[in-house]
């Protein structure tokens, strides 16, 4: 294995490393926490996994860890999952138990829904009913595995919520390091099952929206959230958890690096540094949800200068001379013009919003907070606009 040769690791095996990786995260926090040595943001945690179990059904198709088919039945569920997890990391216990609830049901349908198709749906099974090499076996028996855990899961969150004197906390790290460990044994085995058995990536089908433009939505839906919520904050009105909104971002960015190499405006090959990148990132935003105020000041200098130099990337990509193509594009007149100038101006736009909101995080009181404010809502509508035209322009094959 080469690590600057492009990975084709397919994108469920993605998401249940990225979910594994978030599992050991939440079991060693825990173990810290109940050593004392750490401090827990419960409502963060609950946050991050419907963030994940959000994503998880727009991009693939995937309650953890049962497979339902790719549509905009799942997509609008999906959205709704993350939308309520982004809010719940922001606010501490603005939803009060309906998050726990949500969990428990994701993990426990989840857990009952693939332990049935392990022996009943032909989507799942097509494996192991394939002969195989022992790979198969394996595969079998650590679904049955991450299927059990994942009950198990759901009842000790009952148990957190109707009988909390009964449960340690040492008790719930244990359990979230052994599914964390499971998911990662499940990654490795089903990576090589696609390998052998040549499966494509998880269908894109989806009328009008590729996984791109879904991870690309995350974004409009963080910055608007970010934007409205932050007005009743200032004005004393709700509680907020800093380091949450901005681990938010970057398990946002991770996952986005995961599933289709790109990183905002970044864009990069899927090779092995950039997938452990990625990893990286889910890890750093997982650990700065769940415990609050730790690496808050790193964040912020990060975001900061990440957001800074991907507007500057973004405007140079917009004035670079673009090499000549063998299928040159048409010449642009009348609505046709006029989409194109539409979408540069979206991405000019996009750019001074990015640098004044990098410029402000890293410049303390520089931008007074209600134009922070309607630079966040401004920066999410706009993205939603310029993917709106984006996929038009390139529907039309207007740039060539």
């Amino acid at each position: 294995m080469k690590i600057l040769e492009e990975t084709d690791i397919h994108r469920e095996v993605i998401f249940i490393l990225a979910v594994g990786l978030i599992m050991l995260v939440i079991g060693a926090v825990l173990f810290s926490v109940a050593a004392g040595a750490l401090p827990y943001y419960r409502d963060g945690v609950y946050g991050l996994l419907l963030v994940i179990f959000g994503l998880q059904l727009q991009t693939i198709g995937k309650i953890p860890f049962g497979f339902v088919q790719r549509s905009w039945s799942v997509l609008i569920p999906g959205i709704i999952i993350t939308l309520i997890g982004i809010v719940t990391s922001f606010i501490p216990g603005i939803f009060g138990d309906i998050p726990k609830f949500l969990v428990m049901i994701a993990f426990g349908a989840g857990g009952i829904l693939l332990l049935l198709q392990i022996f009943f749906a032909n989507e799942t099974s097509r494996f192991w009913k394939t002969p195989g090499d022992g790979v198969t076996a394996h595969l079998t028996v650590n679904c049955a595995a991450v299927s059990v855990l994942e009950m198990l899961i759901a009842a000790l969150i009952a148990v957190r919520i109707y009988l909390p004197a009964l449960l340690s906390t040492e008790l719930l790290a244990v359990a979230a390091l052994l599914f964390g460990s499971a998911l990662f044994y499940l990654a490795f085995i089903l990576q090589k099952e696609y390998s052998l058995h040549a499966e494509p990536g998880i269908s894109a089908n989806t009328p009008g929206m590729s996984p791109g433009t879904v991870m690309g939505m995350q974004f409009g839906f963080y910055m608007l959230i970010f934007g409205c919520l932050l007005v009743p904050v200032y004005l004393g009105l709700l509680p907020y958890a800093l380091s949450a909104m901005h681990g938010t971002l970057i398990v946002l960015l991770g996952v986005q690096a995961l599933v289709c190499g790109v990183m905002m405006t970044f864009s990069f090959k899927r090779n092995w540094i950039f997938f452990l990148v990625g990893m990286a990132f889910v890890a750093v935003g997982a650990f700065a949800i769940i415990v609050p105020d730790t690496i808050v000041e790193f964040l912020v200098i990060f975001i900061g200068v990440f957001l800074i130099l991907a507007g500057l990337y973004l405007l140079s990509t917009l004035i670079r001379p673009k090499p000549k193509s063998e299928n040159p594009a048409k010449k642009l007149e009348g609505k046709d013009l006029l989409l194109v100038l539409v979408l540069l101006a979206l991405a000019l736009l996009i750019v001074i919003m990015m640098i004044l909101l990098g410029v402000s995080m890293l410049i303390e009181n520089l931008v007074p907070g209600i134009f922070i404010v309607i630079i966040l809502v401004c920066f999410g509508l706009s993205q939603f606009v310029l993917l709106y035209v984006q996929s038009i322009v390139e529907k039309k094959h207007l740039l060539g």
